[in-house]
């Protein structure tokens, strides 16, 4: 397999979008939006969690026996907090174009982040997070090559 170039896209504005988004990104990862800590009362004493959709099943099915913000966050949050990245990717990337490098890159970004969490007690190592944090990146990926396609369909219905 070819390596993925780190050849960066010469639109400035991109890469600065996409530079605030890692200090964002990783600024809401370990110190969690607003007052909303990451560490909810449930998880202060967990460092880990590898078992695979343990943390999903449970925010999903026991809903009601938390508030709102903390399955909120913990769920959707994660996909949307890497929802961006998917897109931003392909745009700052130069060879970044395959949904394998995105699926790739956010995997490592989020076993990155997650690693860190861990080491320095700022957050859960949570296999599920990683799942979570991919499908987002994946997500943003799909709703870029939606918007490519009918932006490429509206051009070439107007050039006839």
């Amino acid at each position: 397999m070819k390596p993925i170039s780190i050849k960066l896209n010469s639109n400035k504005y991109i890469n600065v979008i996409f530079l605030f988004y890692i200090f964002m990104l990783i600024k809401f990862s370990f110190w969690g939006i607003g007052t909303l800590s990451r560490m909810n009362a449930d998880y202060r004493n967990v460092l880990h969690n590898i078992t695979p959709f343990k943390s999903i099943t449970n925010y999903l099915l026991n809903f009601d026996h938390y508030n709102f913000s903390t399955w909120f966050y913990n769920t959707f949050g994660n996909v949307l907090l890497f929802l961006p990245l998917g897109i931003l990717i392909t745009l700052v990337f130069v060879d970044v174009k395959h949904f394998r490098h995105v699926i790739y890159l956010s995997l490592f970004v989020s076993l990155i982040i997650e690693i860190a969490q861990f080491f320095t007690t700022l957050g859960v190592l949570d296999v599920d997070d990683i799942i979570l944090n991919t499908l987002g990146s994946i997500l943003g990926f799909l709703i870029l090559v939606l918007i490519k396609n009918k932006k490429l369909k509206y051009i070439g219905a107007n050039i006839k």
